[in-house]
Parts: C-alpha cells; structure tokens; sequence
C-alpha cells in the first residue's frame, strides 16, 4: 500500500477531524466542553436532589388519613404525591445520565434511601 493510499484510507475512516485550542484566561486553561457538561450535569443533579427531598418532606409531614378526605386537605395530598413522583423522576434522570441498567438503578434506589433517611452517601471504590 502506498503512502497516498494510506492517507485516502485514513480518510474513510474519519468523518471530521477536530482540533482543540487551549486557551488561557487570567493564566489559567479556558473551560472545555466536557468540563462544561459535567458542571451542568452536576448543577442538574443538584436541583433534582433538593427539589426531591423539598418535596419528600412536604409529602411525609401530611397526615396520611388526608388521602380519603373528600374535601380540600384530600387533594392537596394526592397533589403532594404527584409533586413527589416528579421530583423522583427527576432525580433518577439526573442521577443515572441515561444509564438504565440494574446495577445503576440499585445504585440510584441505594442513595435515594440514604438521602431520605439523612445518612450520609459514600462511594464504593
């Protein structure tokens, strides 16, 4: 194979070719697009997690007996619920980024009853 056949081979194989400039500010390096992305994914995780524990508490402060009221405490607490559903939802998405297998949902079940119980969270490893 020769060397211009190699390049054009090379070529196939790529679809864009990208470079990255580091730039520096005040000295020191700019903020990378994966950096970006993480500090997001870490802001994100933050609100869900503070939404969904605001939430757990104005949900567990309720008198369960309210669900059956036919009148206005009833609805406030199936609306607490709802309230509650979403936030986990939220959460879990921002905790899992994605990753739907078991092991990452035991993981997420794992923190979530720590957060709830008021226990501190450490990682394995």
């Amino acid at each position: 194979m020769t060397e211009d056949e190699a390049d054009k081979l090379i070529e196939t194989m790529f679809d864009e070719v990208k470079e990255v400039h580091v730039e520096m500010v005040n000295g020191k390096t700019g903020v990378s697009d994966e950096r970006t992305i993480r500090e997001m994914n870490a802001k994100e995780l933050e609100d869900a997690l503070s939404e969904f524990m605001r939430e757990w508490r104005t949900w567990r402060e309720m008198r369960p007996e309210c669900a059956l009221d036919y009148e206005r405490p009833g609805i406030i607490w199936w609306r607490n619920l709802q309230c509650l559903a979403l936030a986990e939802s939220r959460f879990k998405e921002a905790f899992i980024q994605g990753d739907r297998s078991p092991r990452s949902i035991q993981q997420f079940h794992r923190y979530k009853l720590k957060m709830i119980a008021g226990k501190h969270y450490r990682t394995e490893g």
